[in-house]
């Protein structure tokens, strides 16, 4: 049986948070410190949110320097001296986040790990936003988590986001070839982009709920044989169990 698994990164196998205050202390230096970090990292959650939605509306690729001259313009609109150098930035940003002292969430290490051994070929799927793909390359390496995977696919390196349908064709290409998978389900925190965005391209998708925003449950079958949501990653090689005696009926 040919097996295989995509992961978002983000709020999936690591936690955002870190990687948000990392961006607000640079934001924060480069102001000049004449902006309260408080201030500062309030204006990047809220950039955030609104690029989210913006790239959830329109389905294409923004680059993370394009997204980083847009927030310095919309802090000049605020009235806020912003004359940093956006390039000059961008490579602080990406360094920063390279650099974390941060962990991967604990399920997700041993549902990696778990699925692996099952015989799973393990890939990533993962868009951008404030800094750019070699910053999470360069921090999954650090951290010991990028040999789990055979593929890393980024959405500013092949030039479309999640949820279309060709991220999700490029992985299965990448990890076997023409051969069609008996099993290929995406693990991801975003109801939109991760969860919808595999069902819709026909595959198998996992939601991961931690905070329990959809299900206060451990474990939600959404839609038979294709859909599920979990609060803990731990339950994922459940989730792939019964995923294959779906396949094998």
């Amino acid at each position: 049986m040919i097996k295989i698994a995509t992961f978002d990164v983000w709020g999936t196998l690591l936690p955002i948070e870190p990687a948000i205050k990392a961006v607000a202390d640079v934001l924060t230096k480069a102001l000049g410190g004449r902006v309260p970090w408080n201030t500062v990292y309030s204006f990047v959650q809220e950039e955030r949110r609104a690029l989210k939605l913006a790239r959830r509306e329109r389905q294409e690729l923004v680059p993370p320097t394009y997204n980083l001259f847009n927030i310095r313009r919309r802090l000049r609109e605020r009235g806020i001296k912003a004359d940093f150098d956006v390039y000059e930035v961008q490579d602080k940003i990406d360094e920063a986040i390279a650099g974390l002292e941060a962990e991967p969430h604990r399920d997700a290490l041993e549902a990696l790990k778990a699925i692996k051994d099952d015989g799973y070929r393990l890939g990533i799927i993962s868009n951008v936003l404030l800094w750019r793909s070699r910053a999470t390359r360069a921090l999954l390496a650090k951290l010991d988590v990028a040999d789990f995977f055979e593929a890393q696919i980024y959405a500013d390196d092949v030039g479309f986001v999640k949820p279309s349908v060709r991220v999700f064709e490029m992985a299965v290409a990448t990890l076997v070839g023409d051969v069609i998978p008996d099993v290929y389900v995406h693990v991801g925190d975003d109801f939109y982009e991760d969860f919808l965005g595999a069902i819709m391209s026909d595959y198998q998708a996992t939601l991961v709920d931690r905070q329990g925003a959809y299900i206060k449950k451990e474990y939600h079958e959404a839609l038979p044989c294709r859909a599920y949501i979990i609060r803990d990653l731990k339950l994922l090689p459940v989730i792939t169990h019964q995923l294959e005696s779906c396949a094998s009926k």
